[in-house]
């Protein structure tokens, strides 16, 4: 019996004895007191167990409904998979070069070595987050590969320079991928003896919505779910991730045109009165004069890169103004459209770097002052599977609407009306028509600057009604299940490989005070 029934019992005594006390026709009062509050008593404990039950079939429809997803989602990957690869054979695709100069079985293997790397670069990132506070000692002999990677990228500051770099190297190939993988402005695609209607072809097709499915559920989702639930497991497969991953991204953020994102760093922290010399000196950026001249570098190649960008927006030499849907957009709104496309991606990597530091922070400092982030990082935290397959979806919807509205439009280097400002045909080839220039931009400010500013600010960032309007979008997108083959495929990956789970470790912290004079380090038994 609960603490209602007890009530209630108490009452129905209570009611009884006073009306004994009232005299002989008060007892016909309290019997039928009694009936009544018996009646109550009994329709409480129905409707109690009507809203367990409703509660239980919900639960079960819900499970139900995801588990179909991962069927119906692998249906429809094959058939997205199926249709990109018969667009490049067909030569129906959008590659950054003529057809005429090319094979299509060269599309068709550059279009999966790509995908490919983004699949390693996506997996790793999270194992070299991961593991980075564990004692990579411990686990040289078992995982050689694992070690050998964890010496190299956990070393000094090569963590943030290799999330830097990988951030690039994972855009430019998303951008190569929507070209070579991406439908051109054809009235129907045919699949053998099928042949699509005009509006299925232009809308599934032609802008690319197909594509988007084999991104994220065939080359991004499958290995972020096997390397979050074993991250030494995944480093110690055998894809080669120290030469074809750690050592390409330090490469590439040693170039230097990312380093705005540790100007922009720099700068919120002077402006916010943060003390950076409290963070681990070990892991501190050696900014010398080198640094800096990146760091200029960078910038300029962020102006440089809008410039041209903006130029071939106003002047319809990009797809934003090319193709199905695309062609009646006058120059100036598509500038428009590609700043809502960039302010949505900025959003989309924001959100997901607050939700995750607000994850470990005590909600009572922050939930009465700011009740909108508590909300929504409540509801990320407690979803957070859920939150960041959808996230990876409208992440890669806007990575390829980008692809499509920063590369100029054309092949071989020769572009659409409205010149190339005496820049010649190498340069409009291999640094507009392939996005190179738009990598650059979207990267800088999309990407790296959002990322910086939600590491500093997580919960002015998600602290308004758009981000948890953004969130439940998100949610409603992994519900519709349109990615869920990706859960599958991990299990597959797992399956394939014989992947155990990660042994024990011990996590290594740094101790700040010593390690200011000697860089000793404190072991703490998980």
């Amino acid at each position: 019996m609960d603490g209602g029934d007890i009530e209630l019992q108490a009452k129905r005594r209570d009611a009884g004895t006073t009306a004994q006390s009232s005299g002989g026709g008060a007892v016909v009062d309290a019997a039928y007191v009694g009936k009544k509050l018996d009646e109550i008593l009994v329709r409480m404990n129905n409707l109690e167990m009507d809203e367990r039950a409703e509660k239980f079939d919900c639960d079960y429809v819900l499970e139900s409904w995801h588990s179909a997803t991962f069927w119906w989602g692998s249906a429809l990957l094959a058939l997205s998979v199926s249709a990109v690869m018969a667009g490049i054979f067909d030569k129906v695709n959008n590659p950054p070069w003529d057809h005429d100069a090319s094979h299509p079985a060269l599309d068709f293997v550059l279009f999966w070595i790509m995908l490919s790397w983004i699949a390693m670069l996506e997996g790793c990132q999270i194992s070299v987050v991961g593991l980075q506070c564990y004692d990579t000692e411990e686990f040289k002999d078992s995982h050689p590969r694992a070690y050998a990677c964890c010496k190299l990228v956990h070393s000094g500051a090569n963590v943030e320079r290799f999330l830097v770099g990988r951030q690039f190297l994972l855009l430019f190939n998303g951008f190569l991928v929507s070209r070579i993988g991406g439908g051109s402005g054809i009235d129907n695609l045919e699949m053998g003896s099928w042949t699509w209607s005009t509006p299925f072809t232009q809308f599934f097709y032609s802008n690319n919505v197909l594509l988007m499915i084999v991104i994220v559920a065939l080359g991004q989702l499958p290995t972020q779910l096997v390397a979050a639930d074993k991250m030494l497991g995944f480093f110690e497969l055998p894809f080669g991730h120290y030469y074809f991953v750690i050592m390409p991204c330090l490469i590439v953020e040693s170039i230097g045109l990312t380093h705005s994102s540790y100007v922009l760093k720099d700068l919120l922290c002077w402006i916010s009165n943060i003390d950076q010399s409290k963070a681990d000196p070990a892991k501190a950026l050696n900014k010398n004069f080198f640094h800096w001249a990146r760091c200029a570098l960078s910038v300029f190649a962020v102006g440089f890169s809008g410039t041209f960008i903006i130029k071939g927006l106003a002047k319809s030499q990009t797809p934003a103004t090319d193709g199905p849907g695309w062609e009646k957009l006058p120059g100036g709104l598509a500038v428009l459209v590609s700043l809502f496309f960039i302010f949505m991606l900025a959003s989309a990597e924001g959100i997901q770097v607050s939700i995750i530091a607000l994850a470990t922070v005590p909600e009572e400092t922050y939930k009465d002052k700011y009740p909108l982030a508590f909300r929504t990082a409540k509801l990320g935290v407690a979803r957070m599977s859920a939150f960041l397959a959808g996230r990876q979806f409208l992440t890669a919807m806007n990575m390829v609407l980008l692809a499509r509205v920063t590369g100029y439009a054309g092949t071989d280097g020769d572009l659409l009306p409205g010149g190339d400002w005496g820049m010649g045909k190498f340069f409009n080839q291999y640094l507009l028509q392939t996005g190179f220039l738009g990598a650059i931009l979207v990267v800088n400010v999309a990407q790296l600057a959002s990322q910086v500013t939600a590491s500093l600010f997580p919960i002015p960032v998600i602290n308004n009604f758009f981000m948890y309007w953004l969130l439940n979008l998100m949610l409603f997108v992994e519900m519709s299940g349109i990615v869920n083959a990706c859960w599958p495929l991990s299990w597959l990956l797992t399956k394939t490989f014989d992947m155990k789970p990660d042994p024990h470790m011990t996590i290594v912290r740094p101790n700040i005070q010593e390690a200011k004079g000697a860089n000793k380090k404190q072991d703490v038994l998980l």
